[in-house]
């Protein structure tokens, strides 16, 4: 399967040319906790985009995935209405979405009907032999992310959000994806702030609006009357307050960006070379001055 070119689906919005890709969030409700629920993180190895990292499941919308029309579906309707494109592009991305899952987590048809795969069904999935099921829920809109100018692999990122119910299994190959874990949004960022969970800044970003809503009631209510903002980065050298020495790069963000979930907008990073970590408020304010 060839990646699809992003401006060739969003008539060149992606200047220079970036590969359309699609990240999906999946929810789960936790078990014997009323209401809380609990996220997919997958921890990505050789090969892969992002190694070492914890990331959504998620990946490049191929030619064949545009080709699945998938358009008249209630959730791509919204959500091509809610991102500003047309249901054929939405529909790219829900079933890249779907199928990225598949291979990556052996999960089908998310929603209340959600199901794991068997092994022989997951190796068939991952060796090319997809079958697109319709999910059994709705998937929503989240928030696009566009790469910095200066990115040499650049993915034009749209995130969906859909549910599973509780206690169901993912897979992972211990090869591309080393394992994945079911953890809620805040104990995710505790243990990013640990350091024992490295996330990069989309990731990071989309934990933090997740943890404004305790419960999946929340969280669906918000995310059917959310309008997704576009990240759209904007890399410099970081300043001497930010860094050792002022060194490394600092990724920020237009004040025009329209808030997330949560109502806030995307925090800056700060990169040292090998680990990205948000900047502190004092920084920043210090920084205003």
């Amino acid at each position: 399967m060839n990646p699809v070119d992003a401006s060739s689906l969003l008539a060149g919005e992606s200047e220079p040319p970036s590969r359309l890709a699609v990240t999906v969030v999946v929810a789960r409700p936790v078990a014997n906790l009323d209401g809380a629920y609990e996220v997919l993180l997958s921890e990505r190895g050789r090969g892969a985009f992002a190694r070492g990292l914890w990331v959504f499941p998620g990946g490049c919308v191929d030619e064949d995935d545009a080709h699945t029309l998938y358009d008249l579906d209630a959730s791509v309707v919204c959500i091509a209405d809610r991102f500003g494109i047309t249901t054929v592009r939405a529909s790219a991305l829900v079933v890249g979405a779907l199928r990225e899952l598949a291979e990556e987590a052996a999960i089908v048809r998310p929603g209340p009907l959600a199901r794991t795969l068997t092994v022989a069904e997951w190796q068939s999935a991952r060796g090319g032999a997809f079958i697109f099921e319709p999910p059994s829920g709705p998937i929503w809109a989240l928030s696009r992310w566009l790469p910095p100018r200066i990115e040499r692999r650049r993915f034009d990122t749209f995130f969906l959000v859909t549910e599973v119910p509780a206690g169901l299994v993912a897979r992972a190959d211990g090869d591309e994806l080393l394992a994945h874990r079911w953890l809620t949004p805040t104990a995710a960022l505790e243990e990013f702030r640990l350091e024992t969970l490295p996330l990069v800044p989309p990731t990071f970003r989309t934990l933090v609006e997740l943890s404004a809503f305790d419960t999946l009631a929340k969280l669906r209510a918000a995310l059917a009357v959310h309008w997704p903002p576009v990240n759209s980065p904007m890399v410099r050298a970081a300043a001497a307050t930010e860094g050792p020495a002022g060194a490394g790069w600092v990724s920020e963000f237009s004040p025009d960006v329209r808030p997330g979930l949560d109502g806030q907008r995307a925090e800056p990073f700060y990169y040292d070379g090998q680990r990205w970590t948000p900047v502190e408020p004092a920084t920043k304010a210090a920084q205003q001055k």
